[in-house]
């Protein structure tokens, strides 16, 4: 198709590896976007993610083998968009898997070309595909043969010099479903949930070296100014996305050995207070003015970055309940090349093998030299780890555990409270990434205004804020996977978005201005549109693929079917009764502007699976005198440190909100995350029950305040 005239064609680098008789360079430059395709042709003009997708399912060309794509925000050098997205066939699933990757690679590309495009297979050893400023050249170094990303970075760093690599570990080479990718220096960002790492030594590469120069970032004062005025993104620059353990905990979401009982009171914020009491440094994306990675320094005076999922899943998921043997445990996946997520998963479903007597060997729970020790023998063969080198997925079906395995279409899941947050993970068609499936709308803080004007003009049904509440929630998915798939597109960071408008700092509207390179016409409904056709292009490529539509998981089966949930979402998706895409799909997307009309049964309370928050209820009596008493917190981060010491006296009872406000005005360091216009901002639980700003305080109570996006356990 001819382009319209406002329309900026982006730009594809072709490579085609077995063009290659041996090591030496590619003729060609890169070329426009185009396809015969009306609607794959009209989804690739906005580039990122949606190009990449768009170039997979053109029947017109061959199907490539792996992609990287930048968004135009990249494009543009904006503040905190600094991620190159990463799409191959899944080895774990089958799906089309997709990662956004932080570092200089995305900023570098995007000098060369918007997409990055490969097929073919090369058989040299220790094949690097190296692109520069006019030039992309195929080089061997045997010596990197199971080398491991630092080791790969080092020996890339000397050859080519100043550049951006994208690199497998041994994992990646041998082929395990669930090896992941390196990109970014001495501690680089991982990226690759469904394989992405075998992806791409499926195609016989084990790095790709970008050394172009980096397109200019943007001097943009206003967003930096938006993004620093944020609590929440102001917190996660404090606690490095591990301020999310005290939000799990204080929710009763925190579990330990393969997530089959809680946590006990408080172990929680030991493990955080451990984390934060050791020496760390601040490590993030690329011109981020709130980066939230950690660099963590071990006993033995060792570095290693960690975010709180990887943390969570090798952890007390494993029954380690040091830090130090956590972060020992993700070092040996990063040497490896996997995905620390699905390690864990099947760990976890290892160690309980051996506790029903279906595997016959010493007790791994807890066991931090035999958990290093499996995870080895995955990758490298031998020993009993070999029976976990399938994933989680095909060892619970071998070994009969499914009963315990949480999974969700083949990937590493996780149990929560959350019914969005369970609904997400079943149903998204890119993947059980957190903040893809977490609607941060229901997380933690968020006001019911708030939520009812982000998803205007849809209709929030009564009870729809509630996170423990069934109601609404197939629609909050919807939103939320829309709007993070556009801003995945767009390169824009999903974490940072999603506290500029939990916080209120932007609306939907000033959000798409924000990201969209034609602001003065950008709408929300412009996002939530851009992100439908990514969902949707996903859809095609599973359908493409006869890949069967999702299934019910044991272990969320019953919130599942809960009114509000999977029946509403496959039909405000567009999908039908057993998730097969239909013609709604795409009518969906096309009419996105026109939401359907609620049923009736969307909007009853089921009487299954639904906690709903300690609100205020009408009271049967006068309320009770008030006496002199005290209430004790708990928090993380910036705002742990202002609320010192952690107790306050007051008359009680008294509300939420007006023990907010007295603790503003007597911790005045913690006002700005207590809250906003007048409105709680952090969230206020009680022995695990979320409370209303209504809800009585008495003396005596410990109450746990959480400010977390909701969404963001990278």
């Amino acid at each position: 198709m001819n382009p319209s005239p406002e329309e900026r064609v982006p730009r594809l680098l072709e490579v085609d590896l077995s063009s290659f008789e041996g090591p030496g360079a590619l003729e060609g430059e890169p070329q426009p976007w185009s396809s015969d395709d009306p609607r794959l042709y009209s989804a690739g003009i906005a580039g990122g993610t949606a190009l990449a997708l768009a170039r997979f399912l053109d029947s017109g060309r061959a199907v490539p083998a792996f992609a990287l794509a930048v968004g135009n925000c990249v494009r543009r050098g904006l503040a905190t968009a600094a991620r190159a997205t990463v799409v191959a066939p899944s080895p774990l699933t089958g799906r089309l898997a997709e990662g956004q990757v932080g570092s200089e690679l995305g900023r570098r590309l995007a000098s060369v070309a918007d997409a990055l495009v490969i097929s073919g297979q090369t058989e040299l050893s220790g094949a690097v595909l190296h692109v520069e400023a006019g030039s992309v050249r195929l080089y061997s170094y045997p010596e990197l043969a199971n080398a491991s990303p630092g080791r790969t970075f080092e020996r890339l760093s000397a050859e080519l010099g100043e550049g951006a690599f994208l690199r497998s570990g041994p994992a990646g080479e041998r082929g395990v479903p669930f090896a992941n990718l390196a990109a970014g220096g001495e501690k680089p960002s991982f990226v690759g949930r469904g394989g992405l790492g075998a992806a791409l030594g499926r195609t016989g590469l084990k790095a790709i070296a970008v050394t172009a120069p980096a397109v200019p970032a943007s001097d943009d004062d206003e967003l930096t100014r938006a993004l620093l005025t944020s609590p929440r993104l102001r917190a996660r620059g404090e606690g490095g996305t591990l301020e999310l353990a005290q939000a799990f905990a204080a929710r009763g979401d925190l579990f330990e050995k393969g997530y089959s009982r809680p946590l006990p009171p408080g172990e929680g914020a030991r493990l955080s207070q451990e984390a934060l009491e050791s020496g760390r440094t601040r490590h993030g994306c690329k011109g981020c003015p709130t980066p939230c990675g950690w660099v963590f320094e071990r006993s033995d005076g060792k570095r290693q970055g960690a975010h709180f999922s990887a943390v969570y899943a090798l952890g007390s998921n494993l029954g380690l309940s040091a830090w130090d043997d956590t972060l020992s445990l993700l070092e040996t996946c990063d040497q490896l090349g996997l995905d620390a997520k699905e390690a864990g998963a099947a760990l976890a479903l290892f160690a309980r093998a051996v506790e029903r007597g279906r595997i016959d060997t010493t007790p791994v729970f807890g066991n931090r030299e035999r958990l290093v020790q499996l995870l080895k023998e995955l990758v490298f063969g031998g020993g009993e780890g070999a029976a976990l080198t399938r994933g989680a997925a095909a060892f619970a079906e071998e070994y009969g555990m499914q009963d315990v395995s949480f999974l969700a279409a083949g990937e590493a899941a996780r149990p929560v409270g959350d019914l969005a947050a369970v609904l997400g993970q079943c149903v998204s068609p890119r993947g059980a990434e957190p903040m893809r499936t977490f609607p941060f709308l229901v997380g933690d803080g968020v006001p019911r205004e708030r939520t009812e004007a982000l998803l205007a003009p849809y209709p929030l049904p009564p009870g729809g804020e509630n996170p423990r509440d069934p109601r609404g929630k197939g629609r909050l998915v919807w939103w939320h996977e829309n709007l993070v798939a556009a801003l995945d597109t767009s390169g824009f960071c999903a974490f940072s978005a999603a506290g500029l408008l939990s916080d209120g700092v932007l609306d939907l509207d000033a959000l798409a201005r924000l990201v969209s390179p034609n602001p003065a016409t950008a709408r929300g409904t412009d996002l939530l549109k851009l992100g439908a056709t990514v969902v949707a292009l996903h859809h095609a490529w599973n359908t493409r693929a006869g890949l069967e539509p999702d299934e019910r998981p044991a272990w969320a089966a019953e919130s599942l079917e809960l009114a509000g949930m999977l029946s509403e979402y496959r039909r405000w998706r567009g999908l039908g009764e057993g998730g097969e895409v239909t013609p709604q799909l795409w009518r969906r997307v096309d009419e996105l502007a026109a939401a359907p009309e609620p049923e009736e049964r969307d909007l009853e309370t089921s009487s299954g699976g639904s906690r709903p928050e300690a609100q205020a209820r009408p009271s049967s009596g006068a309320r009770p005198a008030q006496v002199p008493g005290c209430v004790t917190f708990a928090a993380w981060g910036p705002l742990r440190s202002a609320l010192e010491p952690p107790a306050l006296e007051m008359s009680l009872p008294a509300t939420v909100i007006q023990v907010l406000v007295r603790l503003a005005h007597e911790r005045p360091g913690g006002a700005p995350w207590l809250l906003r216009d007048g409105a709680p901002l952090a969230a206020v639980y009680r022995a695990g029950e979320r409370l209303g700003a209504a809800s009585l305080v008495h003396d005596g109570d410990r109450l746990d305040l959480v400010v977390a996006v909701s969404g963001g356990s990278t």
